[in-house]
């Protein structure tokens, strides 16, 4: 699900609740034609470093970073998710994007079952990231929002047959969001 074609940004989460640290992350997505010549059909583009640095009983025991980075998906399937050009936002200043990670540091049982590396036959565990632009500016912000949630099911998107269950996550086992302490968010 797209509602922005452009987004950056990185930020803290501040303690609070069930969590008894900050949550610290950076992000780029771009899913927009760049031009050219012969320009192609838009190319999706995702980064995405998480680090949660505190505990919290109702989901993870132990501090933990994950690395997201874009689905592995045929150019058809690609090119009907990121048509090339501004989709219509229905709210211009929020950007959702799904994919997948890998855990980078901590070892949370509840991930077990997330490989580190992707296989053939091994897919990697998904994500869902959920960003609010609300101040609309490029200026350093507390009123931004980032939201988050990690699934521990491994699911393949490579093929046309995927795309159903590529669009959505999977059994959410983390789910983190808040108004961010520092940072910006920025949403084109």
């Amino acid at each position: 699900m797209l509602a922005a074609c452009t987004g950056r940004g990185g930020g803290q989460l501040p303690p609070g609740g069930q969590f008894s640290g900050s949550a610290s992350f950076g992000f780029s997505f771009s899913c927009e034609d760049k031009g050219g010549i012969n320009p192609q059909t838009g190319q999706l583009h995702i980064e995405l470093s998480y680090n949660d640095k505190g505990t919290n009983p109702l989901f993870f025991s132990s501090p933990f970073g994950i690395h997201g980075t874009v689905d592995r998906i045929q150019p058809v399937l690609e090119s009907e998710i990121c048509i090339g050009q501004n989709p219509p936002e229905p709210d211009p200043n929020v950007l959702i994007f799904l994919g997948r990670y890998r855990l980078t540091s901590g070892s949370p049982s509840e991930l077990d079952a997330c490989p580190t590396s992707e296989t053939t036959t091994s897919p990697m565990c998904r994500f869902e990231v959920e960003v609010h632009d609300n101040d609309r500016n490029a200026a350093p912000s507390k009123g931004d929002f980032f939201s988050i949630q990690l699934s521990n099911e491994p699911v393949s998107c490579s093929t046309l047959e995927d795309k159903a269950q590529c669009s959505q996550l999977p059994g959410a086992v983390y789910t983190r969001a808040g108004t961010l302490s520092s940072g910006n968010l920025t949403v084109d």
